[in-house]
């Protein structure tokens, strides 16, 4: 009895054995790579915020007798832009121009002095119009799709300044000057590729335009003012980048 038992499992695990030499053999199915994001290439796109200044006035000739003042212009700001980004390892390198709305506004009466003084009297105000700026990036990876940056560059805006003085006495100055001022704009900022051709981002930008001299007659005699201006931003922006992920 045992050799016959001997003999039968011996026969069935003969037999279980080339069943499973007939089987495929299993390996584990590759995991599919993605290729990384590419920052390099053509983008296109917009930005929204709020802008808040400062602008110093200078009365050049002692117009008022009083001392010089500031006062903070503000407002909502927009822009398009275009830009290309050249990406090599994580290093990111760019150019980008915009332009836009800067929207800067605010006005403040100088500071009071012995006398009658009516709402229009000794005025200065700042209304920004159009603006340009074209800037250098350079930024660091972070992750694949996100892009810590700096920028800086050149800028130009269309200022309207204002010096308006209504004297009970009689003598009327207005000084109206309308002009483009260079200047230039630093900043910073973090983008964010969340598809394969748009990001987003959030950006920090400082504006200097310097100082302008405008002139008003007053009672026949040419008074000047000088206001300098300069200006910080907050926005958030959306890009369509042209191309996908890394090729």
């Amino acid at each position: 009895m045992k050799s016959i038992l001997l003999a039968t499992s011996a026969i069935v695990l003969g037999a279980l054995s080339a069943q499973a030499a007939d089987l495929p053999v299993y390996t584990k199915a590759p995991v599919p790579v993605v290729a990384p994001f590419s920052w390099s290439g053509f983008y296109v796109g917009g930005d929204v915020g709020y802008i808040w200044g400062r602008s110093n006035v200078h009365d050049v000739n002692s117009y008022n007798g009083a001392p010089d003042f500031s006062y903070g212009p503000d407002g909502f700001t927009g822009n398009g832009h275009i830009g290309y980004n050249w990406q090599s390892s994580i290093y990111v390198f760019g150019l980008e121009v915009e332009g836009g709305y800067l929207g800067l506004k605010g006005s403040r009466q100088y500071p009071p002095y012995v006398g009658v003084r009516t709402p229009a009297d000794s005025v200065a105000s700042v209304g920004e119009g159009a603006y340009v700026a074209v800037t250098g990036r350079v930024g660091v990876v972070v992750g694949g799709n996100w892009l810590i940056y700096g920028k800086g560059g050149y800028a130009a805006t269309e200022v309207k300044t204002t010096y308006t003085d209504t004297d009970p006495t009689g003598l009327v100055l207005t000084n109206v000057t309308s002009n483009r001022r260079d200047g230039w704009t630093a900043g910073a900022g973090v983008e964010w590729a969340f598809t394969n051709n748009w990001t987003a981002r959030f950006e920090y930008a400082h504006y200097g335009f310097g100082k302008a001299t405008s002139s008003g007659l007053g009672g026949g005699t040419l008074y000047n003012f000088e206001q300098s201006l300069r200006a910080d931003s907050v926005r958030v922006g959306l890009n369509y980048k042209f191309g996908s992920w890394a090729y």
